[in-house]
């Protein structure tokens, strides 16, 4: 098979570089002055050779990390999560929806929350852009290495990336020689592990490799309420690979991946709240009856340290309309929360499914000695849904049972018994329960589509250049797929379907439909898709992008390189318009889930059921590498860039028929970014040492916050500046030393936002309340506010009448109760001044000089490993090695309030391992997080209407086990 290495301008396109084995010390041989040879060693480099001429990536002006198969071994880098310990300025964090997650490198990921959304950091299978993947779930097996570029992305990719790329390439086929791998493990939950590998030569220029992985697991978390084990695993990927060289000019391969889950993986993580109570009194003014209610918001602003109650039900739209249905009278949740963790209380076990099946292949042709044409295809399939207790507590009040009631006496209670028998509600969806129950689902699939076209030169001239094109079609969420969108369930909005319906529709204008028959998704039965007793949001969307990108590469002198790099980008996407529904009565309820037309409104403005936009940008980079001969060191590389990163706005999530809540789109984002780095291998190839520092002026930062049950993303500005520093240390022939450290320093600018934890602004003489029929939150003047109260108890206005305020039913009557008006600071930074019985949504905070969320100001790794040479005759070696990380404090939200920080942590791993090489035998002990820290990595606070209560997300506990593996 023909094999061309790439020019150090090349590496990183097309099939990517190389990947640094960082610690695989090699020997070699040189002259001493005086005709011996010694044999000395160096760290290892493996080389990817796709073009001319091998070149380490000690010689490649971009900061990148990339690790081998040996080394994510020794690193245990299982899985995508894991790469945060081996990189600086690295962040993860689960996502609150299914198969999101947050990847953040320097700060930039994604923080937004829509299906049209891009992610900051691309991940990539064999440079194939992957919109939907399995990152965070599957592990890494017979991979080649995982490359990991920062800063902005796209003059050498063919998806753009503000914030960095991912790129796992997977081990291919090799001619002419059989292979055979089988590596199994045993560890604590009753794990196990199994990855194999098979290499099957063909004749001489052909040859198919299989490899597989399996992953089986008990469950870190207890469910008290079944008395199950939960958030175990049980994940399979297997991948086939057929390559080909029909002649020594054209080469090629095809590649089948497969990927299955299906356990009881938690989505998100125990609930944390700092319960909001009931207000009894406010300016000295006795609260009771039903305007108590409106008081709580469910939970108030606090650390997540001392988040540890259940939310008051009472504030959240589930209790609050069973407290309408007669169901409850306050809060539904009043036993201390058990405080550990890993224990949840859900009144069913969670589901989760996901698979991906991916086609990818390749061919390249040498069109002459000097030009290289590479055409790159695939085909992508998905499919995700988990599903579990919303707020994952149980209630210790049960529902109102008003059978001692006897017949005839009360007419609303011989509804409610008919109903209601025994305070039993029977829901289609949950099943027959007394007490309150939500779950939430969330899924869908996508399919995708990209071809691309790449031209790469190697001329022995000063000017060689990269040039590629690309198209990308993406399609996500099939409105017929009953698992696709966002839905939330809760018998007591059955419930009061259920009572709208026995009256003739009384409450909400016309009877509603009940999802009675549908298939069983996970725990919940008869799940149809639509039905007016529950609330669901679906977003179908498309994209179609095509760009063209390419550098350019100019030798100004032997030692100095000019890079010039363009992209032009032209996006494309459209998403259907379906408003989210709760309690719509026939025949408004959109049981087709067909695209709704918006009348008056432009065609791509969702006046032909569809909303489109389209991004076309021009970006790219410039700058200089010096490969300066010095004397105290064998290689030194300095490089200094400019480039502008791009990511595509988009379309936000859908809204209430009607509602203009927020802006139904938002801005593309863009970093500027200023970068300066040096690479450099000194003390005779045994120590690398390399620095990047970097400015990012950030432009339309995508960031998302819930309103009104949907997620609402804005654009904002911010800057980033940084260090880093890499080092891998090899000062004995048997010890390898490792480190890495990361200062980030983020700032957000000129911008006021409104946190839905302070609506005032901590201001006394404000006061947030809730909404009695939308259950979002308003605030009013305090004086206002005691006015009401005060007229309630003069028998002026009748009890529950604080029910109007969020609603405006006082507006404009301020001068008739003789409250004053109010100024506050609107979401744009302007003071705006309105009646004092006029609701609105909250007094802005300034978020000048606050820190972006997932972004630490610190993190720090260090590994070593000693080997043990010449053991049991001299077959066999041992290896001890030891890896410890560290992360500073971070925020989960950009107002960086008490409760949205998050605590720094660490996390230590040990492993000995005994090895013979020449009979293909390793067997290790190992252990991850052996000092079983339990850290909090992200948190995602729900709206007003689920009462402000937070997810969380936990890394693994303590992990420990035996491996063994045997190669042929």
């Amino acid at each position: 098979m023909t094999k061309k290495t790439p020019e150090k301008y090349l590496m990183l396109a097309g099939a990517s570089a190389i990947a640094l084995s960082l610690f695989a010390p090699v020997a070699t041989a040189q002259d001493d002055g005086g005709g011996d040879v010694e044999v000395r060693r160096t760290l290892g480099t493996v080389l990817v050779t796709t073009q001319k001429t091998e070149e380490s990536i000690q010689d490649v002006p971009i900061a990148v990390s990339a690790f081998d198969e040996e080394a994510l071994e020794k690193l245990q880098l299982t899985g995508g999560p894991d790469l945060v310990r081996s990189i600086p300025n690295v962040s993860f964090t689960k996502g609150n929806f299914g198969g999101s997650y947050n990847f953040k490198i320097r700060g930039i990921g994604v923080d937004l929350v829509a299906q049209s959304g891009d992610a900051g950091v691309g991940v990539h299978q064999n440079d194939v852009p992957l919109t939907a993947n399995r990152l965070f779930e599957a592990e890494f097996f017979d991979v080649e290495r995982v490359e990991t570029l920062r800063g902005p992305q796209g003059t050498l990719y063919g998806r753009n990336a503000t914030g960095g790329v991912i790129n796992v390439i997977t081990a291919k086929p090799v001619f002419e020689e059989f292979q055979a791998d089988l590596n199994l493990t045993y560890g604590n939950y009753n794990t196990f592990k199994a990855k194999g590998m098979l290499n099957v030569p063909l004749g001489d220029r052909a040859a198919l490799r299989v490899a597989g992985s399996l992953l089986q697991r008990d469950g870190y978390v207890d469910n008290i309420v079944t008395g199950n084990d939960i958030d175990d695993r049980d994940l399979y990927g297997i991948r086939a690979t057929l390559a080909v060289e029909p002649t020594d000019r054209l080469r090629g391969w095809i590649s089948y991946d497969y990927f299955e889950e299906d356990d009881s993986r938690l989505r998100s993580g125990k609930q944390l709240c700092d319960k909001d109570p009931f207000m009894t009194s406010f300016g000295g003014v006795p609260i009771g009856g039903a305007d108590q209610i409106y008081t709580s918001l469910g939970c108030q602003e606090a650390p997540l340290s001392q988040s540890t109650d259940r939310v008051n039900s009472a504030g959240t739209l589930g209790g609050g309309l069973g407290i309408a249905a007669g169901l409850l009278n306050g809060d539904a949740f009043t036993t201390p929360l058990i405080q550990d963790l890993r224990t949840i209380e859900s009144a069913f076990d969670p589901a989760y499914k996901a698979d991906q099946e991916l086609f990818t292949w390749k061919a390249e042709f040498d069109l002459t000695d000097s030009l290289l044409l590479t055409y790159l295809g695939s085909y992508n399939e998905t499919s995700a849904v988990s599903v579990e207790d919303y707020n994952k507590i149980a209630p210790n009040v049960a529902f109102n049972d008003l059978s001692a009631v006897p017949p005839g006496i009360s007419p609303a209670a011989d509804l409610y018994n008919a109903l209601f028998p025994g305070g039993v509600v029977s829901d289609p969806q949950l099943g027959a329960s007394n007490i309150f129950r939500t779950f939430d689902i969330s899924g869908g699939g996508s399919e995708q589509t990209t071809h691309e076209l790449r031209l790469q030169s190697d001329y022995d001239g000063r000017f060689n250049f990269n040039l590629g094109a690309i198209s990308v079609d993406f399609e996500a969420i099939d409105p017929a797929d009953p698992t696709a969108g966002y839905v939330v369930l809760s018998n007591t909005l059955t419930a009061l379907t259920q009572f709208n319906n026995a009256t003739g529709g009384g409450v909400f204008g016309g009877p509603v439909p009940i999802d009675t028959a549908g298939p069983s998704v996970g725990p919940v039965s008869n799940f149809g898709g639509f039905g007016g007793n529950y609330f669901r949001s679906l977003s179908p969307y498309t994209l179609e992008s095509f760009a063209i990108f390419g550098e350019g590469y100019f030798d100004i002198t032997q030692d100095l390189q000019l890079t010039v790099g363009l992209r032009y980008t032209d996006d494309k996407k459209e998403q259907a318009n379906i408003p989210t529904a709760l309690f719509v009565p026939n025949p408004a309820a959109q049981a087709d889930l067909s695209p709704q037309p918006i009348p008056g409104n432009a065609p791509d403005d969702a006046g032909d059921g569809t909303y489109n936009v389209a991004f076309e940008e021009t970006t790219g980079r410039i700058g200089l590498d010096w490969q300066p001969a010095l004397d105290f060191t064998e290689d030194t590389l300095l490089y200094a860039f400019y480039s502008r990163g791009y990511k595509g706005g988009g379309i936000n999530p859908p809204q209430p028929a009607g509602a203009n809540n927020f802006p139904q789109t938002f801005d593309p984002e863009f970093i500027n970014s200023y970068e300066l780095g040096t690479k450099n291998t000194l003390a005779g190839g045994a120590l690398q040492l390399n620095a990047t520092g970097f400015y990012y002026d950030y432009e339309g930062y995508q960031i998302t916050q819930i309103v009104n049950r949907s997620s609402a993303n804005f654009n904002i500005d911010a800057q980033i500046k940084g260090f880093e520093l890499e080092t891998v240390w090899n000062p004995a022939s048997t010890f390898v030393i490792n480190a890495n450290l990361g200062l980030l320093d983020t700032e957000i600018k000129d911008t006021f936002a409104i946190d839905v934890l302070d609506r005032t602004n901590s201001r006394a003489d404000l006061v947030t309340l809730k909404n009695a029929s939308s259950y979002s939150n308003c605030v009013v003047s305090a004086q206002g506010y005691a006015t009401v109260l005060g007229a309630i108890q003069g028998g002026i206005l009748a009890p529950g009448s604080t029910a109007g305020l969020c609603v405006g039913a006082f507006a404009g009557q301020e001068a008739a109760f003789g409250v004053p008006t109010v100024s506050y600071t609107d979401s744009n930074g302007q003071t705006r001044t309105i009646g004092g019985l006029t609701p609105f949504d909250g007094e802005a905070k300034d978020l000048e000089g606050n820190a972006i969320p997932g972004a630490p100001e610190t993190t720090f790794s260090f590994g070593a490993e000693y080997t043990f040479e010449g053991l049991f005759n001299g077959a066999w070696a041992a290896r001890i090695r030891g890896d410890y990380y560290y992360q500073g404090d971070s925020f989960s939200r950009v107002w960086n309030t008490g409760s949205d920080e998050l605590d720094s942590w660490n996390n230590l791993n040990l492993a000995l391992q005994f090895y013979n090489d020449e009979n293909g035998l390793e067997f290790e002990i190992f252990g991850k997080n052996v000092t079983d820290e339990e850290v909090v990595t992200g948190r995602y606070l729900t709206d007003d209407s689920s009462g402000l209560f937070s997810n969380i997300f936990l890394t693994e506990p303590r992990l420990y086990g035996v491996r063994v593996r045997k190669s042929w």
